[in-house]
Protein backbone atom coordinates (compact mmCIF):
# COMPACT_ATOMS: atom_id res chain seq x y z
CA UNK A 1 0.00 0.00 0.00
CA UNK A 2 1.49 3.36 -1.02
CA UNK A 3 2.22 5.87 1.79
CA UNK A 4 -0.03 8.47 0.13
CA UNK A 5 -2.95 6.08 0.07
CA UNK A 6 -2.39 5.15 3.72
CA UNK A 7 -2.15 8.81 4.77
CA UNK A 8 -5.33 9.68 2.84
CA UNK A 9 -7.23 6.78 4.38
CA UNK A 10 -6.07 7.77 7.87
CA UNK A 11 -7.15 11.38 7.34
CA UNK A 12 -10.58 10.30 6.14
CA UNK A 13 -10.94 7.98 9.12
CA UNK A 14 -10.02 10.76 11.55
CA UNK A 15 -12.47 13.15 9.89
CA UNK A 16 -15.26 10.61 10.18
CA UNK A 17 -14.36 10.00 13.82
CA UNK A 18 -14.52 13.71 14.64
CA UNK A 19 -17.83 14.08 12.81
CA UNK A 20 -19.30 11.07 14.59
CA UNK A 21 -17.94 12.41 17.87
CA UNK A 22 -19.87 15.65 17.46
CA UNK A 23 -23.07 13.82 16.63
CA UNK A 24 -22.62 11.37 19.49
CA UNK A 25 -22.12 14.15 22.03
CA UNK A 26 -25.19 15.95 20.75
CA UNK A 27 -27.24 12.83 21.20
CA UNK A 28 -25.87 11.80 24.63
CA UNK A 29 -28.78 11.74 27.05
CA UNK A 30 -26.53 12.86 29.91
CA UNK A 31 -25.06 15.80 27.98
CA UNK A 32 -22.16 15.96 30.51
CA UNK A 33 -19.47 13.81 28.91
CA UNK A 34 -20.21 10.48 30.56
CA UNK A 35 -22.08 7.25 29.93
CA UNK A 36 -24.72 5.74 32.16
CA UNK A 37 -22.51 2.85 33.32
CA UNK A 38 -19.31 1.29 31.99
CA UNK A 39 -19.43 -0.11 28.42
CA UNK A 40 -20.55 -3.72 28.02
CA UNK A 41 -19.00 -4.21 24.56
CA UNK A 42 -16.42 -2.33 22.48
CA UNK A 43 -16.36 -2.64 18.68
CA UNK A 44 -13.22 -1.59 16.77
CA UNK A 45 -12.95 -1.28 12.99
CA UNK A 46 -9.34 -1.09 11.77
CA UNK A 47 -7.26 -0.72 8.61
CA UNK A 48 -3.56 -0.48 7.90
CA UNK A 49 -0.57 -2.45 6.64
CA UNK A 50 0.51 -6.09 6.96
CA UNK A 51 4.08 -7.29 6.37
CA UNK A 52 4.46 -11.10 6.21
CA UNK A 53 7.82 -12.52 7.30
CA UNK A 54 7.92 -14.65 4.11
CA UNK A 55 10.64 -16.85 5.62
CA UNK A 56 9.86 -20.35 4.35
CA UNK A 57 11.55 -22.01 1.36
CA UNK A 58 8.67 -21.30 -1.06
CA UNK A 59 9.17 -17.56 -0.60
CA UNK A 60 12.94 -18.04 -0.92
CA UNK A 61 12.44 -19.92 -4.19
CA UNK A 62 10.14 -17.39 -5.85
CA UNK A 63 12.25 -14.40 -4.76
CA UNK A 64 15.37 -16.11 -6.14
CA UNK A 65 13.92 -17.22 -9.49
CA UNK A 66 11.44 -14.38 -10.08
CA UNK A 67 11.74 -10.60 -9.86
CA UNK A 68 10.04 -10.59 -6.47
CA UNK A 69 11.22 -9.35 -3.09
CA UNK A 70 9.93 -10.33 0.33
CA UNK A 71 8.49 -6.84 0.67
CA UNK A 72 6.24 -7.51 -2.34
CA UNK A 73 4.10 -9.78 -0.15
CA UNK A 74 3.19 -6.89 2.15
CA UNK A 75 0.00 -4.99 1.53
CA UNK A 76 -3.29 -3.50 2.69
CA UNK A 77 -4.92 -4.99 5.79
CA UNK A 78 -8.18 -4.46 7.62
CA UNK A 79 -9.92 -6.06 10.57
CA UNK A 80 -12.40 -5.84 13.42
CA UNK A 81 -12.34 -6.52 17.17
CA UNK A 82 -15.17 -7.20 19.58
CA UNK A 83 -13.99 -6.62 23.16
CA UNK A 84 -15.98 -7.85 26.16
CA UNK A 85 -14.84 -6.57 29.59
CA UNK A 86 -14.11 -9.42 32.00
CA UNK A 87 -12.95 -7.36 34.95
CA UNK A 88 -11.22 -4.05 35.63
CA UNK A 89 -8.52 -3.49 32.95
CA UNK A 90 -9.04 -6.97 31.44
CA UNK A 91 -11.00 -7.76 28.24
CA UNK A 92 -11.73 -10.78 26.10
CA UNK A 93 -11.19 -9.75 22.47
CA UNK A 94 -12.46 -11.64 19.42
CA UNK A 95 -10.65 -10.53 16.27
CA UNK A 96 -10.85 -10.99 12.51
CA UNK A 97 -8.11 -9.76 10.15
CA UNK A 98 -7.63 -9.86 6.37
CA UNK A 99 -4.53 -8.94 4.39
CA UNK A 100 -3.57 -9.48 0.76
CA UNK A 101 -0.99 -8.64 -1.89
CA UNK A 102 -0.61 -9.20 -5.63
CA UNK A 103 2.51 -8.58 -7.67
CA UNK A 104 3.52 -9.07 -11.30
CA UNK A 105 6.95 -10.58 -11.99
CA UNK A 106 9.17 -12.29 -14.53
CA UNK A 107 12.11 -14.70 -14.40
CA UNK A 108 15.37 -13.03 -13.42
CA UNK A 109 17.61 -15.12 -15.72
CA UNK A 110 15.29 -16.52 -18.38
CA UNK A 111 13.48 -15.20 -21.46
CA UNK A 112 11.31 -16.91 -24.05
CA UNK A 113 12.46 -17.80 -27.58
CA UNK A 114 11.55 -14.31 -28.79
CA UNK A 115 13.68 -12.68 -26.11
CA UNK A 116 10.62 -11.49 -24.18
CA UNK A 117 10.13 -11.69 -20.39
CA UNK A 118 8.45 -14.80 -19.01
CA UNK A 119 5.77 -13.15 -16.88
CA UNK A 120 3.41 -14.25 -14.11
CA UNK A 121 1.39 -12.82 -11.22
CA UNK A 122 1.80 -13.98 -7.61
CA UNK A 123 -0.75 -13.23 -4.89
CA UNK A 124 -0.74 -14.05 -1.18
CA UNK A 125 -3.63 -13.49 1.20
CA UNK A 126 -4.34 -14.32 4.85
CA UNK A 127 -7.59 -14.33 6.84
CA UNK A 128 -7.18 -14.71 10.60
CA UNK A 129 -9.63 -15.42 13.41
CA UNK A 130 -8.38 -15.13 16.98
CA UNK A 131 -9.34 -14.90 20.65
CA UNK A 132 -7.14 -12.67 22.81
CA UNK A 133 -6.87 -11.52 26.41
CA UNK A 134 -6.20 -7.77 26.54
CA UNK A 135 -4.75 -6.10 29.62
CA UNK A 136 -4.88 -2.32 30.01
CA UNK A 137 -1.82 -0.83 31.69
CA UNK A 138 -4.08 1.84 33.16
CA UNK A 139 -7.88 1.95 33.53
CA UNK A 140 -9.60 3.17 30.36
CA UNK A 141 -12.42 4.69 32.39
CA UNK A 142 -13.70 5.38 35.89
CA UNK A 143 -17.06 5.46 37.59
CA UNK A 144 -18.13 8.74 39.19
CA UNK A 145 -21.15 7.15 40.80
CA UNK A 146 -23.16 3.96 40.55
CA UNK A 147 -24.25 4.96 37.03
CA UNK A 148 -21.91 7.61 35.56
CA UNK A 149 -18.77 6.38 33.74
CA UNK A 150 -16.05 8.62 32.25
CA UNK A 151 -13.24 7.40 29.91
CA UNK A 152 -9.58 8.31 30.41
CA UNK A 153 -7.93 10.39 27.67
CA UNK A 154 -5.68 7.48 26.63
CA UNK A 155 -5.14 3.90 27.73
CA UNK A 156 -2.21 1.70 26.57
CA UNK A 157 -2.69 -2.05 26.47
CA UNK A 158 -1.05 -5.38 25.65
CA UNK A 159 -2.66 -8.64 24.56
CA UNK A 160 -1.92 -12.26 23.71
CA UNK A 161 -4.03 -15.00 22.19
CA UNK A 162 -4.44 -17.89 19.83
CA UNK A 163 -6.05 -18.15 16.43
CA UNK A 164 -6.35 -19.83 13.09
CA UNK A 165 -5.22 -18.30 9.80
CA UNK A 166 -6.39 -19.29 6.34
CA UNK A 167 -3.99 -18.48 3.53
CA UNK A 168 -4.12 -18.52 -0.27
CA UNK A 169 -0.93 -18.58 -2.33
CA UNK A 170 -1.71 -18.23 -6.03
CA UNK A 171 0.44 -17.97 -9.17
CA UNK A 172 -0.73 -17.65 -12.75
CA UNK A 173 1.14 -16.92 -15.97
CA UNK A 174 4.06 -18.49 -17.84
CA UNK A 175 6.67 -20.75 -16.26
CA UNK A 176 9.88 -22.57 -17.16
CA UNK A 177 9.91 -26.37 -17.08
CA UNK A 178 13.48 -27.00 -15.91
CA UNK A 179 13.01 -30.77 -16.08
CA UNK A 180 11.90 -30.75 -19.73
CA UNK A 181 14.43 -28.79 -21.72
CA UNK A 182 13.61 -25.44 -20.10
CA UNK A 183 10.44 -25.14 -22.16
CA UNK A 184 7.95 -22.36 -21.37
CA UNK A 185 4.32 -23.19 -20.59
CA UNK A 186 1.25 -21.38 -19.20
CA UNK A 187 -0.23 -22.63 -15.94
CA UNK A 188 -1.88 -21.74 -12.62
CA UNK A 189 -0.77 -22.91 -9.18
CA UNK A 190 -2.82 -22.50 -6.00
CA UNK A 191 -2.57 -23.62 -2.39
CA UNK A 192 -5.03 -22.90 0.43
CA UNK A 193 -5.04 -24.22 4.00
CA UNK A 194 -5.60 -23.30 7.64
CA UNK A 195 -2.79 -22.94 10.17
CA UNK A 196 -2.53 -22.43 13.93
CA UNK A 197 -1.25 -18.88 14.66
CA UNK A 198 -0.58 -17.59 18.20
CA UNK A 199 -0.24 -13.82 18.40
CA UNK A 200 0.69 -10.86 20.60
CA UNK A 201 -0.24 -7.20 20.27
CA UNK A 202 0.16 -3.79 21.86
CA UNK A 203 -1.80 -0.62 21.33
CA UNK A 204 -3.32 2.57 22.69
CA UNK A 205 -6.92 3.79 22.89
CA UNK A 206 -7.31 7.59 22.56
CA UNK A 207 -10.75 8.69 23.72
CA UNK A 208 -12.62 11.21 21.57
CA UNK A 209 -15.78 11.07 23.65
CA UNK A 210 -17.42 8.67 26.10
CA UNK A 211 -18.75 6.73 23.13
CA UNK A 212 -15.81 6.90 20.70
CA UNK A 213 -12.05 6.30 20.69
CA UNK A 214 -9.25 6.02 18.14
CA UNK A 215 -7.32 2.75 18.55
CA UNK A 216 -3.85 2.07 17.19
CA UNK A 217 -2.14 -1.28 17.42
CA UNK A 218 0.84 -3.38 16.35
CA UNK A 219 0.23 -7.12 16.13
CA UNK A 220 2.57 -10.00 15.42
CA UNK A 221 1.42 -13.53 14.67
CA UNK A 222 3.49 -16.57 13.89
CA UNK A 223 2.77 -20.03 12.53
CA UNK A 224 2.96 -22.33 9.52
CA UNK A 225 0.58 -24.35 7.36
CA UNK A 226 0.91 -27.19 4.88
CA UNK A 227 1.11 -26.55 1.15
CA UNK A 228 -1.09 -28.21 -1.46
CA UNK A 229 -0.04 -30.62 -4.17
CA UNK A 230 0.73 -27.77 -6.61
CA UNK A 231 3.73 -26.95 -4.43
CA UNK A 232 4.83 -30.44 -3.42
CA UNK A 233 8.41 -30.69 -2.22
CA UNK A 234 8.33 -27.43 -0.27
CA UNK A 235 8.21 -27.20 3.52
CA UNK A 236 5.12 -25.68 5.22
CA UNK A 237 4.48 -22.06 4.27
CA UNK A 238 5.33 -19.32 6.76
CA UNK A 239 2.25 -17.39 7.97
CA UNK A 240 4.10 -15.15 10.43
CA UNK A 241 4.16 -11.40 10.13
CA UNK A 242 3.63 -7.94 11.58
CA UNK A 243 0.49 -5.87 11.20
CA UNK A 244 0.10 -2.15 11.92
CA UNK A 245 -3.47 -0.84 12.01
CA UNK A 246 -5.53 2.02 13.33
CA UNK A 247 -9.24 2.58 13.55
CA UNK A 248 -12.34 3.68 15.39
CA UNK A 249 -13.65 2.10 18.60
CA UNK A 250 -17.35 2.39 19.47
CA UNK A 251 -18.41 1.71 23.05
CA UNK A 252 -21.81 0.20 23.80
Amino acid sequence: MKPLRLATSSALLLALALLSDGRAQAQESSGNGFLFGAPNVNLTLRMGYAAPSASSDLFSFVTKELSLRKGDFAGFAYGADVAIPLRRQLDLVLSADISNSSQKSDYREWQDNAGLPIEQTTSFSRQSLAANIRYYLRPYGRSLSRLAWVPTSYAPWISAGIGRTHYRFHQTGDFVDFANGNSVFPDTYTSTQWGFTPQVAAGVDFSLSPRLAVTTQARYLWGKADLGSDFSGFSPIDLSGLGLTGGLTIRF
